[in-house]
């Protein structure tokens, strides 16, 4: 065990942080103890097997992933060109979903969530699948969530209609970031900004994301990303940091911001939105500065963490925190 900035952890490498942000960073665990109380969850959702030292679930996977396009993206933007579909169960046809789902279910798998990519527009076409995401809803009794583009009032009559039990979407704040990154020149941080008021009108719970680092390794829309979110009274908040082996050129396109930076956009997420949950979601970078970022992410007051890195855990527990954990998304735990 090391002593780590007044806290014990059982990670072997020495991480070291800028005392400063130390300090700062604990504001945010005080907010967030004051809101929230000492849970914090841990969350490893089915899509693959996940197991540290001080983290582990057994038994059958309980939250899956499903993709309506299997690996195919029209967009394919600079973020994932379509990689991050690879992971999920396709299902391309409304009657394949719903069969999926049926296995699934007889599988003990209890929820679900939908996405696939994007076209040419900033849409995931779910159009033709809502009808059948009300029949998992109500035949099987399963949670499902979706994770979209933008949306127009008529996408978001569909996801009322089906019942789905939140809405995922990640929000950008820079209209170079949406034309460069995204290549979506024709959007704008502005339809973002509608889409998240569209869905929360029509009384959908939303999930918005922010992808820390997404121009290309740099800080840039980050903030007014936050300021935007804080408007429209988000049921979560899920942070996530650029992933430098999904962009198109590898490391080259996509490197990781520095680890201090990522981690004032989560402290400035907690102090700008204290009684929304914040969590940290599956994807950032590996290695030592993942053991970095999950640490002081919990000194800033985070609800929850998915995929906790090694030591992690144990070192909420130090902080006199209570673990939970979890077999969900952790998108889930502030919903139901």
């Amino acid at each position: 065990m090391r002593l780590i900035n007044g806290a014990f952890s059982p990670v072997l490498p020495e991480i070291k942080i800028d005392e400063s942000l130390v300090k700062e960073l604990k504001k945010g665990l005080e907010l967030k103890i004051k809101n929230f109380g000492r849970e914090i969850y841990f969350h490893g959702p089915g899509f693959k097997h996940y197991e540290v030292e001080d983290f582990a679930l057994k038994g059958p996977p309980k939250f899956v992933d499903i993709s309506v396009t299997g690996r195919q993206c029209e967009l394919m933007c600079d973020h994932c060109a379509s990689k991050i579909l690879w992971h999920m169960i396709p299902a391309t046809s409304p009657d394949e979903l719903l069969r999926v789902c049926r296995e699934l279910k007889n599988k003990g798998v209890e929820g679900i969530l939908i996405s696939g990519g994007s076209d040419r527009n900033g849409y995931v076409p779910l159009w033709d699948f809502f009808e059948t995401m009300k029949a998992v809803k109500e035949e099987l009794g399963m949670l499902v969530t979706c994770h979209v583009g933008l949306v127009d009032e008529a996408y978001v009559k569909g996801l009322s209609d089906a019942g789905v039990d939140a809405v995922l979407l990640d929000i950008i704040g820079d209209n170079e970031t949406i034309s460069q990154v995204y290549k979506l020149p024709h959007r704008s941080v502005e339809d973002y900004e509608r889409s998240l008021y569209l869905l929360k009108s029509a009384g959908l719970k939303i999930v918005p994301h922010i992808i820390i680092g997404l121009h290309y390794g740099r800080i840039k829309g980050e903030y007014r990303a936050l300021e935007m979110i804080a408007r429209h009274d988000p049921d979560t908040l899920v942070l996530v940091v650029v992933m430098p082996y999904y962009g198109k050129a590898k490391f080259q396109l996509l490197p990781p911001p520095e680890t201090e930076d990522s981690l004032k956009v989560v402290l400035q997420a907690r102090l700008e939105m204290p009684k929304v949950p914040i969590m940290i979601g599956c994807a950032r970078p590996a290695g030592e500065e993942r053991i970095k970022f999950d640490m002081y992410s919990v000194l800033a007051g985070v609800n929850g963490i998915a995929f906790p890195a090694e030591g992690v855990v144990t070192f909420a527990e130090s902080l006199g925190l209570n673990p939970v954990i979890s077999p969900s998304c952790c998108s889930t735990p502030f919903l139901l």
